[in-house]
């Protein structure tokens, strides 16, 4: 169906970020992929509705890339995040398959429900924020995600570069922790996850 067209093109866009980072390292395929953000238009969903035969929005290609560097830092785990390109390509080749195909293949190898993270990129207009609310007097930071689709809970790095903590928001609630920093210097990996962020 041409609602699934991401797989492929999004998937391609993502491969010019490897081979950036094949060719001239890391930080430059970071630079590389987080330049796409500029070009990501939120105006409809990635997936439009099946069976009609439309061709979906140019944010298949960079938003799709964007999802997919994302998905890599919730893997945590570049081996893994890298034998899981390769089986996936060696699992799906020959063959046609739809989105649900990619999600449940990414849920049974990395044994978490990343159903919800696929269905707000690409089902949804906006991308998730990360709310902070920070209580100077208790020194602690809280944090949740605002997202369109239920259920949505995401990893993300947070902190100070270098000693960042991995906390495990989700929409349900508030979740609260110690931070000795402040709103101006706490900070969140925005170079390692489409996301958008709002302190409070």
């Amino acid at each position: 169906d041409r609602s699934d067209m991401w797989i492929h093109e999004g998937w391609t866009t993502y491969l010019e970020v490897l081979y950036v980072e094949y060719t001239f390292g890391y930080d430059d395929a970071l630079r590389y992929v987080n330049g796409y953000k500029t070009k990501v238009q939120n105006r409809q969903p990635i997936i439009p509705p099946g069976g009609l035969m439309r061709t979906p929005p140019q944010d298949m290609y960079f938003k799709g890339a964007l999802m997919l560097n994302t998905l890599r830092n919730v893997v945590n785990d570049d081996r893994r995040w890298f034998a899981l390109l390769h089986d996936l390509y060696q699992h799906f080749k020959y063959k046609n398959i739809s989105t649900d195909d990619i999600v449940a293949f990414f849920n049974q190898r990395t044994g978490r429900n990343l159903t919800p993270v696929f269905n707000q990129y690409l089902r949804h207009t906006a991308i998730p924020t990360l709310e902070l609310k920070f209580d100077s007097a208790a020194k602690t930071v809280s944090y949740r995600w605002k997202a369109d689709e239920p259920g949505f809970a995401m990893p993300i790095r947070i902190g100070t570069k270098g000693a960042w903590q991995i906390v495990e928001p989700t929409t349900a609630k508030w979740k609260t922790m110690p931070a000795r920093l402040t709103p101006e210097t706490f900070d969140v990996a925005t170079d390692l996850y489409f996301v958008n962020v709002v302190k409070q």
